[in-house]
């Protein structure tokens, strides 16, 4: 029925699922489009049967598909790009990077100021809880013009997030 389908996070699709998108879009499929989009650096639902192993079969599935790396990044500077991209190849030889032989190292585009990251190993989660709020508290000390609603934890999953809050 649809002229052109777009399935977004595919990397992060089960079996059940791919098997509906070949239903929904079959490779022969008369003027109307299909695109996947997937990045398995990305993939964060293997435990709910997700399986980066569907954009191999995609491509055996669809082999007049046409794969499109994307390598520029507008959001993160080159400082944190290239550690980022240093921990993830620690992944190989399982990646699509490897198996595909393509290169998935991003460069920016954006905004190349900032701080360096920094990488800070705590003893327990009571100093890290304590770290980073001392951290929060000396930024807001000596640069005014933020305000607390200029920061953001970020965590695996937002129970991590309780002994920030108590």
């Amino acid at each position: 029925r649809s002229k052109h389908v777009l399935v977004d996070e595919f990397q992060d699709t089960n079996y059940a699922q791919y098997e509906l998108v070949k239903l929904i879009c079959p490779q022969k499929m008369d003027g109307r489009s299909l695109m996947v989009v997937g990045d398995d650096s990305q993939s964060i639902y293997k435990f709910r049967g997700a399986a980066v192993s569907n954009i191999l079969q995609f491509m055996e599935d669809y082999p007049d598909s046409e794969t499109i790396t994307l390598l520029e990044n507008y959001r993160s500077t080159q400082k944190i790009l290239d550690p980022a991209y240093k921990l993830i190849q620690n992944n190989n030889p399982d990646t699509l990077e490897s198996k595909l032989g393509i290169s998935k190292e991003l460069t920016s585009k954006g905004n190349q100021e900032g701080p360096d990251p920094q990488i800070l190993k705590l003893p327990t989660l009571e100093d890290e809880v304590e770290q980073v709020v001392l951290k929060i508290l000396e930024i807001l000390g000596t640069e005014p013009e933020y305000t607390f609603k200029d920061f953001a934890i970020l965590a695996r999953a937002n129970n991590h997030l309780e002994p920030f809050v108590l």
